[in-house]
């Protein structure tokens, strides 16, 4: 099996903290596989398969993070399918965020508009741009469209047909505007 070059304080950790990662106390020489265990272990917070191959000093095994999402694309990476326990879906993904996919842009934006510091920031927002000279016209010129007014021309007449039924007490009529 070919060896892999694993460094015990993770490059994204090392460039955190500023140091170089090919210094000689953080590199090992690993197996594939188990570079892919070493890796999933520092997910899991478990050093076992680590120690391994080498007990490094105290202040190293302080620098290692524990429990971070970013080694399971490591682990992955490197197991290529062959290990059962790595699992990258769900929590295990690094884009994991709380609950909502990363992938899934309107669950992301639903809950992003819902903060009340967003709230208030999109009403500014909106006020300004209706305020703005370059969406007046554009609204005065959509208004002036054929497609528009005959949209508003059905509406208006859907609008009167069941404000006159709700007058005489009969159903409310259904519509089919956008």
């Amino acid at each position: 099996m070919s060896k892999h070059k694993h460094h015990i304080i993770p490059r994204y950790k090392c460039e955190e903290l500023g140091i170089d990662p090919d210094f000689d106390e953080n590199c090992v020489m690993v197996d594939r596989l188990d570079h892919a265990r070493i890796h999933w272990g520092y997910k899991c917070d478990d050093l076992e398969p680590l120690f391994e191959y080498i007990t490094p000093a105290q202040w190293i095994i302080d620098l290692i993070p524990r429990g971070d999402n970013r080694d399971v694309g490591a682990a992955v990476l490197t197991a290529k399918g062959e290990l059962d326990e790595v699992d990258m879906s769900g929590e295990n993904n690094p884009q994991w965020k709380g609950g909502i996919k990363a992938n899934d842009p309107v669950g992301y934006m639903k809950k992003y508009r819902a903060m009340p510091k967003n709230k208030t920031r999109m009403k500014k927002y909106n006020k300004e741009y209706k305020a703005s000279p370059n969406r007046k016209s554009y609204e005065k010129a959509y208004r002036a469209t054929p497609k528009y007014k005959a949209w508003l021309k059905k509406y208006n007449a859907e609008y009167k047909a069941r404000k006159k039924a709700e007058k005489q007490g009969a159903e409310r009529i259904d519509h089919d505007y956008p």
